[in-house]
């Protein structure tokens, strides 16, 4: 069943096969392309070593490279690792082998990115969001045909048996073609685990990490894997379109044609391969809008707690002032009590003054009389002189 024209699977299958010229520069550009992602791996990689070893203050500090026969053969490993694995347990040679463009294009890549300008052109004249999707297509796109053509169809030449009575389609070797699939499709980062070949030094893991936990790129290879080899098994078929008896049809094709489910299974990597990096990538924007968020509601909080001192000092302030009102006042009130308290003395003593001049004239008066009546040879000056308050007048009260 043909899913897709036959002129479009074709060209979609031979797209990885283009050269940057197929006389002057007879290269892969897919090839190239993988090699550089590879490569920018693995030097971010040890650079990052370098600087952890450099903030742990090791003595002496890891460098920033690692000898140039050390790296191009971890580039190598990492980016040819998954067919060099597949073709070694169906033993056969790998096909790179008998290339004499496919490891010159990847020691190419690994020098133009670790020797030379292009790493630092790369990274700061293409954006992330162009850089990465261009690269992950490449790369998905040869997994996928590693898959396809040495994973599957590999394995089913390899095991294959004789045709059996009747032309009925023989079992085909299931686990050999998921496994070595998977293998095919992922072997490199597997090898780099084992072998910690992003390191300075090459050292045998105890326990590599895919054997705790699958990684992203092993199941997508498993999942592209099982499609390519439903999708193009006669016995697959065969179990999925039963005549009304039960029996299985005879076949010699599958539920796709080859190209077509070739085809497929590329598109279907890179869809994976390409999700996992939106994951990323959105996984790295929530970090940064959850530290946005955390340091917004420190700053609010820190907001909020400086206002509640301010209004708590404000509240404080206006107790003291208050409370100094309220002493004013009290000192206020009492001075006015004391100063109604003088007026009411110094209206006492006004009226004693006045009584003591109203006596004085009275005396007066009698003596007066009294020499009137009773003359006397010398005149007898009076004992009796008119008193004056001496007490000087306060200062009439200002108004407070």
């Amino acid at each position: 069943m043909a899913v897709l024209s036959a002129e479009w699977a074709s060209t979609l299958v031979e797209l990885p096969t283009l050269t940057f010229h197929h006389a002057l520069l007879p290269l892969s550009i897919f090839s190239a392309l993988h090699g550089i992602r590879v490569s920018m791996a693995y030097r971010q990689a040890i650079e990052a070593a370098a600087a952890q070893s450099l903030k742990d203050g090791s003595s002496p500090p890891k460098p920033t490279r690692v000898p140039w026969g050390q790296a191009l053969l971890s580039v190598l490993a990492m980016s040819l690792g998954g067919g060099f694995s597949a073709s070694i347990l169906l033993g056969m040679p790998p096909s790179w082998l008998g290339s004499n463009v496919v490891v010159p294009t990847y020691a190419l890549s690994f020098f133009l990115i670790q020797y030379t300008f292009v790493y630092d052109l790369i990274v700061q004249t293409i954006p992330p969001a162009v850089l990465d999707p261009l690269l992950i297509v490449a790369d998905g796109s040869l997994r996928a045909l590693t898959i396809t053509k040495l994973g599957v169809d590999g394995s089913r030449m390899r095991f294959a048996a004789d045709a059996g009575k009747g032309g009925m389609v023989q079992s085909e070797p299931w686990f050999a073609m998921l496994l070595l699939g998977m293998i095919a499709g992922s072997g490199g980062g597997m090898w780099a685990d084992v072998l910690k070949l992003k390191s300075h030094q090459w050292t045998l893991s105890a326990t590599p990490g895919w054997a705790k936990e699958a990684t992203w790129d092993m199941k997508a290879a498993l999942i592209s894997a099982f499609f390519y080899a439903a999708s193009t098994s006669p016995q697959f078929y065969g179990l999925m379109n039963r005549d009304t008896a039960g029996a299985a049809l005879t076949s010699t094709g599958g539920l796709l044609e080859t190209q077509d489910a070739k085809a497929m299974t590329m598109l279907l990597l890179c869809s994976l391969l390409l999700g996992k990096q939106a994951d990323q990538s959105s996984g790295v924007f929530t970090g940064l809008v959850k530290s946005f968020t955390s340091k917004a509601e420190a700053l609010s909080s820190a907001s909020l707690k400086k206002s509640k001192k301010s209004r708590q000092e404000d509240e404080d302030e206006s107790v003291e002032l208050n409370k100094i009102d309220k002493e004013d006042d009290d000192s206020y009130s009492s001075l006015r009590q004391r100063r109604r308290k003088e007026d009411d003395d110094l209206v006492v003593e006004d009226d004693e003054e006045e009584e003591v001049k109203k006596g004085g004239r009275g005396r007066k008066k009698s003596v007066a009389s009294k020499k009137k009546k009773e003359p006397s040879p010398s005149p007898v000056p009076s004992t009796s002189t008119p008193t004056r308050s001496t007490r000087l007048r306060r200062a009439p009260r200002q108004e407070l």
